[in-house]
């Protein structure tokens, strides 16, 4: 009952984290908008991969290493800053252009999951949230095999939840909103990418 419970926490959390928008919603919601529903389930699956790494290091113990090495934290932070403004720098300069030029051709195999990894393993949120849910959730003294199995499960549920967004926002009705006002909605997508990447790089800054 004590590891039915566990479960139960993770996927409430884990609900709860993916309808609050974030870095991670809006790089799928783009990705779908702008290149179809492959593209989108192509990020959602980098995405996947990433939360899968951060709740495997979680469960192992090495989000701890952050409170050890807090510049590490920051450079993380830095980091991820950074490719969330470069993001928001490639929409602006997408909408910027003549409309029909907007949407771009077909994107280079593999481009939209190693996107997905990136935004996912240079969001420093992403380790204080799966040490905060597995420093929580999972019972002390957990055997390894439950260990295992809650990292697989968050990676399904990862997969799953990323899955239904670019879904969503690639079907006919979102597709053809898009094409209305492709270059507000991408020039949207560029300032809110920038707006994030700047908050958390002043909070780092701030600090130093």
């Amino acid at each position: 009952m004590e590891y039915l419970n566990t479960i139960g926490v993770i996927l409430i959390v884990n609900l709860l984290g993916w309808i609050t928008p974030g870095p991670n919603m809006l790089a799928v919601m783009s990705a779908s908008l702008s290149h179809g529903r492959a593209q989108g389930l192509k990020l959602a699956l980098g995405l996947s991969i990433g939360a899968t790494l951060w709740a495997g290091l979680a469960v192992a113990g090495a989000a701890t290493m952050f409170d050890l090495f807090p510049r590490a934290m920051l450079m993380l932070k830095l980091v991820g800053a950074g490719y969330l403004i470069w993001l928001g720098c490639k929409s602006l300069a997408a909408a910027a252009r003549r409309q029909e030029v907007v949407v771009a051709a077909e994107p280079a195999p593999g481009r939209g999951l190693r996107q997905g990894l990136i935004v996912s393993l240079t969001n420093p949120k992403a380790a204080l949230f799966w040490g905060s849910v597995m420093t929580t959730a999972v019972p002390a003294g957990a055997p390894g095999w439950f260990l295992v199995l809650i990292v697989a499960f968050c990676g399904a549920l990862a997969i799953c939840l990323h899955s239904i967004t670019a879904t969503v926002f690639s079907t006919g009705q979102a597709m053809r909103v898009f094409s209305r006002a492709k270059r507000a909605i991408t020039a949207c997508f560029g300032m809110v990418f920038i707006a994030l990447g700047g908050a958390v790089a002043w909070s780092v800054l701030r600090r130093s």
